[in-house]
């Protein structure tokens, strides 16, 4: 049913990418800038209104979305696209041509992983998303009732030992730091420091985990108990959430999207919706832009309105001409590139294995994965880019999502990212295709866009930190509910025959 919308997605992109290139070339804003913009957000809004009003293709919509915001926005803008230009004048002809095509060609490569991953586990992901009929509440919600309380205890402990229940994360919001960032003035959470301090710490990020099984069983039997817990839940999400990160605004805006506005249920009550909560989720995305060095006590609501427009955050393109040209100087010109073929099947085992075992302290596992990439290149764009000599790193730059890649795991590591993000999106897809009006089938789904949309800058282990408790315990629960119904997954209707919406609406 999707399939001639993903090819137009991907048609739409390359034309967009050859564009982009060709304004390079003739030293076009208006080609470089407006007309790839325009085409992306037109495919991104044409994917909006189908998700939204007809509850159809989360991959196409989540493709076209990211590709548009994380990739082409930035240089559309026309407040922007001064500065857009003015950063390609430090950068090589080479990387610029290449850094935008490719960002500009983000939803095409995106959908394309996605279709090849799709096709290529098409009958696994087929026996592994729960039916519609098993995932009823009688049998999911006990089970996340428990992962409700384990998760609730967990994030308790960091926020009790460091942060006095409720200090630590009202400082968090107000001075805009995040807790592990410094300590005294701007952060409530004291730590006695060390890899197991300091992993204690981090897990007040699991308070997004929290959060996503806190909605869940709003709807549930336990919605008293929820109402009663809820101020401590939003306030522990939020000490994370409104600590001055623009890209954990997105991605929980993303869940949410995602969870209450594609269930069928809303009818037009979707758009009310959107139109009320998009511009909040913009107004704090500039408030933790200007911000977040003074926390909000420094804001000015005269200073924001003049600014407003002055999105900031989503420079994938220009990030990722960076990326390639550290790449090309410090890499490839140096004969310095990763082998090729070791770093495909690095790639391959390596990006989930270093995620799963972020929450580990390094101390009690030395031999975890450890990326010197990620320092090498921030020091390469500080001294070159920045122009600041510097042996140490003093914030953290981004090389683009497939700039990271080539410098990981040299000229095959895209294929490695693209392997993973492809297979995270087939599975909310096929997750929210299967029954996008059951409660636990929408809930997954939204924790996986929202770790997908973490990564779009590039891929980042530190982000399976959030959402890593929830797709686990969400994914054990699946398992045991197709566990527990046995023979009876195919005593009615076929794995390869799924079931549309409005079919078994009336089962709720």
């Amino acid at each position: 049913m999707n399939t001639p919308y993903h090819y137009a997605y991907i048609f739409g992109s390359l034309v967009a990418a050859i564009i982009a290139s060709a304004g390079i070339f003739f030293e076009s804003a208006i080609l470089y800038g407006i007309v790839p913009g325009l085409i992306g957000g037109a495919l991104a809004a044409v994917a909006t209104m189908r998700f939204l009003k007809h509850n159809l293709d989360l991959a196409g919509f989540v493709a076209t979305v990211c590709g548009f915001v994380f990739y082409q926005a930035f240089q559309a803008n026309p407040v922007m696209l001064p500065e857009f230009t003015a950063n390609l004048s430090v950068i090589a002809p080479t990387d610029q041509y290449v850094g935008i095509f490719l960002g500009n060609f983000t939803t095409g490569m995106l959908l394309l992983a996605f279709m090849a991953v799709s096709a290529l586990f098409k009958n696994q992901l087929q026996r592994a998303v729960t039916r519609p009929q098993e995932a009823n509440r009688d049998s999911i919600d006990p089970k996340l009732m428990v992962g409700f309380w384990v998760m609730f205890i967990v994030v308790a402990i960091p926020n009790v030992l460091f942060g006095q229940v409720v200090v630590g994360a009202y400082k968090n919001i107000l001075y805009q730091r995040a807790a592990w960032s410094e300590t005294g003035e701007f952060s409530g959470f004291t730590t006695w420091g060390g890899p197991v301090g300091a992993s204690l710490l981090n897990m007040v990020f699991w308070s997004t985990s929290l959060f996503f099984f806190w909605i869940y069983l709003l709807g549930s039997r336990y919605r008293t108990l929820m109402f009663v817990l809820g101020p401590l839940v939003i306030l522990w999400t939020a000490s994370v959430v409104l600590q001055g990160s623009r890209t954990y605004l997105v991605t929980v805006g993303f869940g949410l999207l995602i969870y209450y506005l594609s269930d069928p249920k809303f009818g037009a009550r979707t758009f009310v919706y959107a139109i009320l909560g998009g511009p909040l989720l913009f107004i704090l995305l500039q408030i933790a832009s200007f911000y977040r060095v003074e926390g909000l006590k420094s804001v000015d609501f005269r200073d924001l309105g003049e600014r407003l427009f002055e999105i900031r955050g989503n420079e994938g393109t220009p990030s990722q001409m960076d990326g390639l040209e550290y790449f090309r100087m410090e890499l490839l010109a140096k004969d310095a590139l990763p082998n090729p073929l070791l770093g495909l099947v690095r790639g391959i085992f390596e990006r989930p294995i270093e995620g799963i075992l972020m929450p580990v302290p390094r101390a009690l596992f030395p031999w975890k994965p450890l990326d010197d990439t990620a320092r090498d290149y921030t020091l390469f764009y500080q001294n070159v880019r920045l122009g600041v000599p510097s042996a140490e790193t003093f914030l953290g730059a981004s090389p683009g999502m497939m700039g990271r890649e080539l410098i990981r795991y040299g000229i095959f590591g895209p294929l490695t990212g693209l392997f993973w993000l492809g297979l995270v999106l087939a599975v909310a897809d096929k997750l929210y295709s299967t029954a996008c009006d059951s409660a636990f089938h929408r809930i997954t789904a939204s924790v996986l866009v929202a770790f997908f949309v973490a990564q779009m800058r590039d891929w980042v282990p530190m982000w399976f930190l959030p959402f890593l408790p929830a797709m686990l315990i969400f994914a054990f629960v699946a398992w045991r509910v197709r566990k527990q119904s046995g023979g009876r997954r195919d005593s009615r209707i076929s794995d390869r025959s799924p079931v549309h919406p409005v079919d078994f609406r009336r089962m709720r």
